[in-house]
């Protein structure tokens, strides 16, 4: 009778399986090389989604079905790059240099994400590529007694109406060869360039003060991405309250930026002088002049002057993604939740350490 040595069949057959599964998978890569190359010679135009933009939307990353995350530069575009157009669908051909990168890119049109009326409204397509057939007091302050109503009217001023808000490059100079450029273990590897990440770790390790601020609001992404846009955020005075805010915030001073209840939305840094918001910074949001009458009403009735603090923003969340609390942290360590709408300057020991964590967190999100 024969014996059989299950030990041997075992190893045997293991070995024949993951000799298939490597060749499987080195085949499959070289299948990826052959269509990338193919799509480049070819000029094929592919189709994705803006799934990321710089903070000085100079350039960005898609994603795509077959290429995953590809690298876009705004002089590539034939739109004018804004946080407006996050999730929005785009058509594009590809090239390589040292990683897949996107250009020709334009935007697609459809009733859901992107309308002719958005395009029109927002001003976001360049005027000399525009067709139409082209679009298939620290401790006193942190104390006031604010009641909620005031706090929310206050924000509430810079949030109304915010509802209605609303083939350049030549390819063919390409040299298909950079193509081998391609890395055996992927495609589209460490596609993010150098930017300021480091510069802006250092100027807030540096910073002369790093702030606590509060935010509430009542808006969505939409009406968080105009003050964005727009390079500032509100904060509101009154008689006896926040009188001492423009000799606090100085050029270079980070923010952490809390909305209420929500959690920390931003890292800013402070790059101008604060100054009385205008009725040309108002008209972002109050888009009539009903709306804008109502708002210098309300100031009068309560006695409040919004101010507006021009900042940079290093790094920022969606509003449903605010940091409350990350992960290691305890109550006792974690710095939140302070009342009012003053600068306040922590004292805790790991203040620095938690902000530098946060930027590096919404940094990941983005």
């Amino acid at each position: 009778m024969t014996t059989i040595n299950y030990k041997e069949k075992y190893e045997e057959y293991n070995n024949k399986f993951w000799k298939i599964y490597h060749e499987k998978n080195e085949l499959s890569k070289e299948n990826r090389r052959l269509m990338l190359r193919l799509d480049i010679y070819e000029k094929k135009i592919l189709y994705g989604e803006i799934k990321r933009i710089s903070h000085h939307c100079d350039y960005g990353i898609l994603t795509n079905l077959e290429y995953g995350d590809i690298f876009f530069h705004s002089s590539q575009c034939k739109f004018n790059i804004s946080n407006i157009l996050l999730g929005k669908k785009v058509k594009f051909n590809i090239i390589i240099t040292k990683k897949i990168e996107a250009i020709n890119l334009e935007l697609q049109i459809d009733d859901v994400t992107l309308s002719a009326f958005d395009i029109l409204d927002s001003g976001i397509y360049k005027s000399d590529s525009f067709q139409i057939d082209e679009i298939s007091d620290d401790t006193s302050d942190n104390t006031s007694d604010i009641s909620e109503d005031s706090f929310a009217s206050a924000n509430s001023c810079v949030s109304a109406d915010s509802s209605d808000s609303s083939d350049s490059a030549n390819s063919s100079d390409i040299n298909y060869n950079t193509s081998n450029m391609i890395l055996n273990t992927g495609l589209n590897d460490n596609i993010s360039p150098e930017d300021n990440y480091e510069e802006d770790l250092k100027s807030i390790n540096n910073s002369r003060k790093i702030w606590y601020m509060n935010y509430r609001t009542h808006q969505e992404n939409k009406g968080w991405y105009n003050m964005i846009d727009n390079g500032f955020v509100c904060t509101w005075q009154k008689p006896k309250l926040n009188r001492k805010i423009f000799d606090k915030l100085i050029i270079g001073d980070i923010i952490s930026w809390y909305a209420i209840g929500i959690g920390y939305c931003a890292i800013l840094r402070v790059k101008d002088k604060c100054s009385y918001i205008t009725d040309d910074d108002l008209k972002i949001w109050h888009k009539t002049e009903e709306s804008l009458k109502g708002h210098h009403e309300w100031a009068k009735k309560n006695e409040c002057r919004i101010i507006k603090i021009p900042v940079e923003f290093l790094a920022y969340t969606k509003l449903n993604e605010c940091i409350k609390r990350m992960d290691g942290w305890s109550a006792e360590d974690w710095t939140s939740g302070f009342r009012g709408p003053s600068a306040i300057s922590p004292k805790h020991s790991r203040w620095k350490e938690q902000v530098i964590s946060m930027y590096k967190e919404m940094n990941n999100q983005s």
